[in-house]
């Protein structure tokens, strides 16, 4: 027991000098307030302080094990380290050329690692240069998982597509979900049926079927679509017979930003 009142009398006494240190850092460069990781510091430290989490690692509970009063220990917290440690807006620096908005200052773009942490309020107003960074980031991550996603479903396929077909038959079944285990991992291996229609087929025997006196809809669903670029190059009085069946959706806004190069900047 006094073994683990000494680790948690370590951790408090850890996250203090951190504390310490972090705010003899910004006092003596105040630069340091507007850097990403340095703020990140600060934000962390003052969560695990003023969180109300008993989980063991956190403040109230290191307090428990130390016998500590909570409301007490955190007043002092507050008074020597925390009412020091409100952290500014974050502003980006400014450049002193014209010609440095075409330049990206890796210093100071944000990582999509420090994103999550950033406040929207402070994300919305980086530079157009370091929102357009930080989008080109989200989308080379975003195809460098996608492609990895692909090679290891690959490789799964390749480990285990032959004793699923092989399950298959033994069902009798051509798709379908099969499941088996392999060592502690249960595989759920699945072969959607995705049938395909003859459209002309299908509008013959629609045409068969209202011919004899029946609903086709009654056998089929029917969903009648007008491509656009059809709909605009009919004449207006074809349109105009068709306009009232015509509703107009906005989609969901995109916004795609790039840095114009210095000659497009010149001009």
């Amino acid at each position: 027991m006094e073994a683990e009142i000494d680790l948690w009398r370590a951790v408090l006494a850890q996250a203090i000098s951190d504390t310490t240190k972090l705010l003899e850092k910004g006092k003596k460069k105040p630069k340091l307030w507007n850097d990403h990781l340095f703020r990140m510091d600060v934000r962390h430290l003052r969560r695990w302080f003023l969180s109300q989490s008993k989980e063991p690692g956190s403040f109230r509970f290191v307090c428990e094990v130390l016998d500590l009063d909570h409301a007490r220990a955190l007043g002092r917290i507050q008074e020597q380290f925390l009412q020091h440690m409100v952290l500014p807006r974050w502003k980006p620096e400014p450049k002193e050329e014209k010609k440095e908005k075409t330049v990206m200052n890796t210093k100071m773009n944000p990582t999509l690692s420090e994103l999550h942490s950033m406040p929207i309020g402070e994300l919305a107003e980086l530079s157009p240069e370091q929102l357009a960074n930080l989008q080109q980031q989200a989308a080379k991550a975003v195809e460098s998982a996608k492609l990895t996603k692909e090679f290891l479903e690959g490789v799964i396929s390749r480990r285990y597509a032959d004793k699923a077909d092989l399950l298959r038959k033994e069902a009798g079944k051509d798709f379908g979900t099969v499941r088996f285990i392999d060592g502690d991992v249960q595989v759920t291996a699945e072969l959607p049926k995705r049938p395909h229609w003859d459209q002309k087929r299908l509008s013959d025997l629609f045409d068969r079927i209202r011919k004899a006196g029946e609903d086709p809809q009654e056998y089929m669903d029917v969903d009648y679509k007008v491509p656009e670029s059809k709909f605009k190059a009919w004449p207006s009085q074809i349109r105009s017979a068709f306009e009232g069946a015509r509703t107009v959706k906005a989609g969901k806004p995109t916004f795609k930003l790039s840095v114009k190069d210095e000659q497009e900047i010149a001009a």
